[in-house]
Protein backbone atom coordinates (compact mmCIF):
# COMPACT_ATOMS: atom_id res chain seq x y z
CA UNK A 1 0.00 0.00 0.00
CA UNK A 2 1.26 3.38 -1.01
CA UNK A 3 1.90 6.24 1.19
CA UNK A 4 -1.41 8.00 -0.98
CA UNK A 5 -3.26 5.03 -0.46
CA UNK A 6 -2.87 4.77 3.25
CA UNK A 7 -3.49 8.61 3.91
CA UNK A 8 -6.77 7.90 2.18
CA UNK A 9 -7.73 4.92 3.93
CA UNK A 10 -7.36 6.56 7.25
CA UNK A 11 -9.69 9.20 6.08
CA UNK A 12 -12.20 6.56 6.06
CA UNK A 13 -14.49 4.92 9.15
CA UNK A 14 -16.97 2.08 9.37
CA UNK A 15 -19.83 1.25 11.31
CA UNK A 16 -22.20 -1.46 11.81
CA UNK A 17 -25.53 -1.17 12.21
CA UNK A 18 -28.45 -3.59 11.99
CA UNK A 19 -26.16 -6.00 10.59
CA UNK A 20 -25.23 -3.79 7.94
CA UNK A 21 -21.81 -1.97 7.49
CA UNK A 22 -21.47 1.63 6.33
CA UNK A 23 -18.42 3.75 5.01
CA UNK A 24 -18.50 7.27 5.60
CA UNK A 25 -15.40 9.53 4.96
CA UNK A 26 -14.08 12.30 7.13
CA UNK A 27 -15.54 15.76 5.71
CA UNK A 28 -12.41 18.09 4.13
CA UNK A 29 -13.56 20.88 6.21
CA UNK A 30 -13.37 19.52 9.65
CA UNK A 31 -11.13 16.06 10.50
CA UNK A 32 -12.81 15.93 13.53
CA UNK A 33 -16.41 14.81 13.12
CA UNK A 34 -18.49 15.70 10.19
CA UNK A 35 -18.88 12.57 7.53
CA UNK A 36 -19.73 12.50 3.96
CA UNK A 37 -20.57 9.59 1.83
CA UNK A 38 -17.43 8.54 -0.16
CA UNK A 39 -17.05 9.98 -3.58
CA UNK A 40 -16.26 6.92 -5.61
CA UNK A 41 -17.78 3.53 -5.73
CA UNK A 42 -15.02 1.04 -5.53
CA UNK A 43 -15.22 -3.29 -4.29
CA UNK A 44 -15.09 -3.63 -0.83
CA UNK A 45 -13.69 -7.41 0.59
CA UNK A 46 -14.60 -8.33 4.07
CA UNK A 47 -12.23 -10.65 6.29
CA UNK A 48 -13.91 -11.81 9.16
CA UNK A 49 -14.82 -14.41 11.04
CA UNK A 50 -18.47 -14.69 13.06
CA UNK A 51 -18.37 -14.74 16.89
CA UNK A 52 -21.20 -15.78 18.76
CA UNK A 53 -23.02 -14.54 22.29
CA UNK A 54 -21.34 -16.31 24.75
CA UNK A 55 -23.55 -18.74 26.74
CA UNK A 56 -25.62 -17.89 30.01
CA UNK A 57 -25.47 -19.47 33.18
CA UNK A 58 -28.56 -20.01 34.92
CA UNK A 59 -27.58 -17.50 37.77
CA UNK A 60 -26.63 -14.82 34.99
CA UNK A 61 -28.78 -11.85 33.40
CA UNK A 62 -28.15 -10.00 30.18
CA UNK A 63 -27.46 -10.66 26.55
CA UNK A 64 -25.99 -13.89 25.36
CA UNK A 65 -27.60 -17.33 24.57
CA UNK A 66 -30.26 -18.49 27.02
CA UNK A 67 -31.47 -22.59 27.41
CA UNK A 68 -33.99 -22.08 25.48
CA UNK A 69 -32.04 -20.10 22.24
CA UNK A 70 -29.64 -21.93 20.00
CA UNK A 71 -26.42 -20.66 18.91
CA UNK A 72 -25.02 -19.67 15.35
CA UNK A 73 -22.77 -22.76 15.82
CA UNK A 74 -23.76 -25.34 13.23
CA UNK A 75 -25.75 -28.01 14.33
CA UNK A 76 -23.35 -30.85 12.96
CA UNK A 77 -21.06 -29.64 16.21
CA UNK A 78 -23.50 -29.37 18.72
CA UNK A 79 -22.10 -32.64 19.76
CA UNK A 80 -18.46 -31.36 20.12
CA UNK A 81 -20.34 -28.79 22.91
CA UNK A 82 -21.72 -32.08 24.30
CA UNK A 83 -18.11 -34.06 24.51
CA UNK A 84 -16.66 -30.51 26.22
CA UNK A 85 -18.99 -30.49 28.68
CA UNK A 86 -19.02 -34.19 29.51
CA UNK A 87 -15.38 -34.18 29.63
CA UNK A 88 -15.67 -30.98 32.01
CA UNK A 89 -17.79 -32.64 34.47
CA UNK A 90 -15.54 -35.95 34.81
CA UNK A 91 -12.54 -33.98 35.34
CA UNK A 92 -13.88 -32.46 38.35
CA UNK A 93 -13.49 -36.04 40.17
CA UNK A 94 -10.03 -37.41 40.23
CA UNK A 95 -11.44 -41.19 39.85
CA UNK A 96 -12.90 -40.46 36.93
CA UNK A 97 -9.79 -39.01 35.45
CA UNK A 98 -9.76 -41.78 32.84
CA UNK A 99 -13.19 -41.18 31.36
CA UNK A 100 -12.75 -37.51 31.68
CA UNK A 101 -9.74 -38.34 28.86
CA UNK A 102 -11.72 -40.62 26.98
CA UNK A 103 -14.18 -37.60 26.64
CA UNK A 104 -11.69 -35.36 25.78
CA UNK A 105 -10.56 -37.20 22.93
CA UNK A 106 -13.66 -37.39 21.54
CA UNK A 107 -14.05 -33.41 22.00
CA UNK A 108 -10.52 -33.00 20.31
CA UNK A 109 -11.59 -35.26 16.93
CA UNK A 110 -14.78 -32.78 16.73
CA UNK A 111 -12.38 -29.66 16.88
CA UNK A 112 -10.05 -31.04 14.35
CA UNK A 113 -13.12 -32.12 11.98
CA UNK A 114 -14.73 -28.22 12.75
CA UNK A 115 -11.18 -26.90 11.66
CA UNK A 116 -11.21 -28.69 8.05
CA UNK A 117 -14.96 -27.19 7.64
CA UNK A 118 -13.41 -23.85 8.50
CA UNK A 119 -10.92 -24.45 6.01
CA UNK A 120 -13.17 -24.84 2.98
CA UNK A 121 -14.83 -22.52 0.41
CA UNK A 122 -18.65 -22.02 -0.24
CA UNK A 123 -18.76 -24.34 -2.80
CA UNK A 124 -17.48 -26.89 -0.64
CA UNK A 125 -13.51 -26.93 -2.24
CA UNK A 126 -10.55 -26.27 0.22
CA UNK A 127 -8.07 -23.37 0.36
CA UNK A 128 -5.07 -22.87 1.55
CA UNK A 129 -3.45 -19.48 3.43
CA UNK A 130 0.19 -18.92 2.67
CA UNK A 131 2.12 -17.64 5.21
CA UNK A 132 4.73 -14.84 3.78
CA UNK A 133 7.78 -13.22 5.72
CA UNK A 134 8.88 -9.47 4.97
Amino acid sequence: MSVDERTSALKHAYFIERDKIGIVKVSDSDTSTDYVSPSEVKEVRLHFTKLDEEFLNASSSGTGIGYDEQSNIPEEFHLALTYYAIYKGYELNPKTLETAMYWRGLWKEQISEGKRYANKGKDGSGYHIRQYDF
